[in-house]
């Protein structure tokens, strides 16, 4: 039997035991691999009598190519291994992964109910193996074509990873803690000619029933060394699981999995499944998700019970989808033409997905991490993206932190400029970080640009100085007095503050952030910004920052800053009451503070959190002091306003610094109570209206959500807004790779 190269494009799997972590969550990493025409569509299924609830990634069509994750942390993802047998029968493929992930409630359970199955009715392809998982182990069960199978678990400190050839060798069913499979498992191979315990000494499943075609392809065994060499420090490819040199991250699979060839043109759906064993099942699965020419760290989050756009189905409900699953194929794209899937298939349709008015920049390097030349400057990551206005130029300046990707050692800031009103732009100039990942120099990011009354445009940046954190940093800057054209030597700014949040050691740098660029809401116009300052914990609070003498035109070694709302008046989401209580694994955070000033003047930010909601606040002097936070609320008692811990940015719709009472908020709308994290998938964006109402509680009131991003994941919007020729413009990121404005 021979089947070429389609040994190769069928998948890869990895199992990592909850030893064999540095969180001790248990890993399942897969990466789905299809030829021809394909669409991805993703449901919750909801639970009923006959079933539990299960997150489903379906292939319309494919008999083995779905994945699943269900209410009791098992998840279930497959690899064709094709099998010598050529004889036998077998009705079910499909039935095989749904029966289990409907019914089972661990990860043996499932292995058990394909076990039944492939016995009472027969496994009906040649071969293939099941990746088993749920929060305390994980298994791979090895079918054959017609009623025998056999199962391994992997060791809770080893790795087990499987191209598309069988991997489990000698095996032992008397040892039922870590075997299960056919009684007549041997009986079978030796009555077939495929085992001689003469000849071949102890009974071997992989060499016994495997197509010997698959042992020996050279794809196969390419992509089953680059995973263990990554793993292991060698390659032997007839063992089943191993010990790794050092215990492996999520990120550290996600990343192997996007790397060619591991990773090829066939790649339809790349999964990690995280298993938490210190949550509940079905707050403690979360499944890391990247599509068609995403790399690694672009992956989402998703949860069993997280909502998922309509734009990722094509059916309204699961059970429609499932009827005609098998029935209503072909012709995709034509019928469903705005189905998420196709923007990461056909990367060229890619940039129209959210409606704009100015494109500002587009990467130049491959989108996909294995194909960029690291010797260039890296660009597919741009956010942070700040717009100023010069009416005195008639220019735009623009400022954002670009890199490889985020937190990457080559992260650094850039200034373009624009003389038509942002119809065209110079190309970026690096004023800080490091150019390269060939020759990585401490990141710079988090930049805040300011311009004086005189002209004087200043820039000043998160300087890392440390390995102790990407965001502990020194605070840097330089100046510009010819729009932008030579650049001030880089100076520092001096932090002439510290507090008990900041490192004990003096020597380290506070960890802190700002994303929205300064405005002139400070005492007397002076610029003012909301900063997110982590604790000795991890814990981010929010201050403000005010920067007292940028008017002065003074040298970036004399800029003062006064600190507001600070230490323990600073912004604490622990002391928010909420209608749901929640805590997430990562504590209950307050960052990223956007202001905008109210038609009587006072001040009103709002700020992302880790408790499901926005919060706000209000400042009647300038920012100095500020009201006890609260949920964001669509009005003074109305339905609280739903979000992850995602930027959920709010403008003043006739330009950023103006009072006009009309705003416009920008939020995902959504959030999973029953996730173990705050962090969770960012999907469609929705702008919400809000108008100011005077004598509420909540000074601005806001209407129906409105879409303005239809993309399915990847909305996370560090914007700013200019005014510009009457109108305010929006600019922001699109999935932290385009850069886009928009008239709001």
């Amino acid at each position: 039997m021979t089947h070429g190269l389609l040994y190769f494009f069928l998948c890869f799997g990895i199992i990592a035991g909850r030893n064999a972590t540095t969180d001790g969550y248990v890993y399942l990493g897969h990466n789905e691999d299809q030829f021809g025409e394909r669409m991805l569509n993703i449901y919750n299924v909801p639970a009923n009598k006959d079933r539990c609830a299960y997150l489903w990634f379906e292939f319309p069509g494919e008999a083995s190519g779905d994945s699943f994750a269900n209410e009791y942390g098992v998840s279930i993802a497959s690899d064709q291994c094709l099998s010598r047998e050529d004889k036998a029968s077998g009705k079910l493929i499909y039935e095989i992964r749904t029966t289990a992930i409907q019914k089972a409630h661990s990860a043996r359970e499932a292995v058990e109910i394909i076990g039944r199955l492939v016995e009472k009715y027969g496994y009906g392809d040649s071969g293939r193996s099941y990746l088993v998982a749920d929060q305390k182990e994980g298994w791979i069960v090895a079918v054959v074509k017609g009623r025998h199978w056999v199962a391994q678990r992997v060791p809770d400190d080893e790795i087990a990873t499987i191209p598309n050839y069988y991997t489990i060798g000698e095996i032992n069913l008397k040892d039922k803690a870590n075997f299960l499979g056919s009684k007549d498992i041997v009986k079978y191979a030796r009555k077939r000619g495929w085992y001689d315990p003469k000849k071949d000494g102890t009974f071997n499943f992989r060499k016994a029933y495997a197509d010997p075609g698959t042992l020996t392809d050279s794809h196969n065994l390419k992509r089953h060394a680059l995973a263990q060499e990554t793993f292991f420090g060698d390659f032997q490819p007839e063992t089943f699981s191993r010990k790794p040199e050092h215990k492996f991250h999520r990120r550290h699979l996600s990343q192997l999995l996007t790397v060619p060839p591991i990773r090829n043109n066939a790649t339809s759906l790349t999964t990690v499944f995280t298993m938490n064993p210190a949550f509940p099942p079905e707050r403690g699965t979360v499944v890391w998700v990247g599509f068609p020419g995403q790399d690694a760290a672009s992956q989402s989050q998703w949860t069993v019970f997280m909502r998922v756009p309509e734009t990722c189905h094509r059916y309204p409900t699961a059970d429609e989808a499932m009827e005609k699953h098998f029935t209503d194929t072909g012709n995709y794209r034509e019928r469903w033409p705005q189905h998420f899937y196709w923007h990461y298939l056909y990367p060229e349709t890619d940039i129209d997905v959210i409606p704009h008015d100015y494109t500002v920049y587009v990467p130049k390097q491959p989108r996909i991490e294995a194909e960029r030349d690291i010797t260039k400057p890296g660009d597919t990551f741009n956010d942070h993206f700040h717009v100023i206005a010069d009416p005195t130029r008639d220019m735009l300046f623009a400022f954002w932190t670009q890199g490889s990707y985020e937190t990457a050692n080559d992260e650094h800031v850039v200034f373009s400029s624009s003389s038509d009103g942002g119809w065209t732009w110079t190309e970026p100039v690096i004023l800080a970080g490091s150019a390269t990942l060939a020759d990585p120099k401490p990141v710079a990011a988090w930049q805040q640009p300011m311009l004086s009354k005189s002209g004087r445009l200043y820039l000043l940046w998160n300087q890392e100085t440390t390995l102790k954190k990407h965001l502990c940093g020194t605070m840097c800057g330089r100046y510009s007095d010819d729009a932008g054209k030579t650049w001030s030597e880089p100076e520092t700014v001096p932090f002439p503050i510290r507090f008990d949040v900041d490192p004990e050691d003096p020597s380290i740098p506070p960890v802190w952030c700002m994303w929205q660029r300064p405005l002139r809401f400070g005492q007397g116009q002076r610029y003012l910004a909301g900063c997110s300052r982590y604790d000795r914990k991890g814990i981010a609070r929010v201050e403000f920052w005010q920067y007292e003498n940028i008017d002065d035109d003074p040298e970036i070694r004399d800029i003062r800053i006064s600190f507001f709302n600070t230490g323990e008046e600073s912004f604490d989401a622990s002391k928010v009451a909420t209608d749901e209580d929640y805590l997430s694994r990562e504590g209950k955070l307050t960052e990223e503070a956007c202001i905008v000033m109210l038609p009587d003047k006072r001040l009103f930010a709002v700020m992302r959190t880790t408790i499901g909601h926005p919060i706000w606040s209000v400042s009647e002097d300038n920012g100095r002091h500020w009201s006890r936070p609260e949920v964001l609320r669509e009005k003074d008692g109305g339905a609280p306003i739903l979000q992850p811990c995602s930027p959920c940015p709010i403008y003043d719709t006739a330009g950023p610094e103006a009072r006009s009472g009309k705003y416009a908020l920008f939020v995902q709308d959504c959030f999973d109570f029953n996730a173990p994290t705050a962090y969770q998938n960012r999907g469609p964006m929705y702008r919400r209206d809000g108008k100011f109402v005077r004598g509420a509680h909540q000074p601005v009131w806001f209407g129906e959500p409105v879409l303005f991003s239809p993309r399915d994941t990847g909305n996370s919007f560090y914007t700013s807004c200019t005014a510009l020729n009457g109108q305010c413009i929006m600019w922001f990121g699109d999935q932290k790779f385009y850069l886009f404005g928009k008239r709001l």
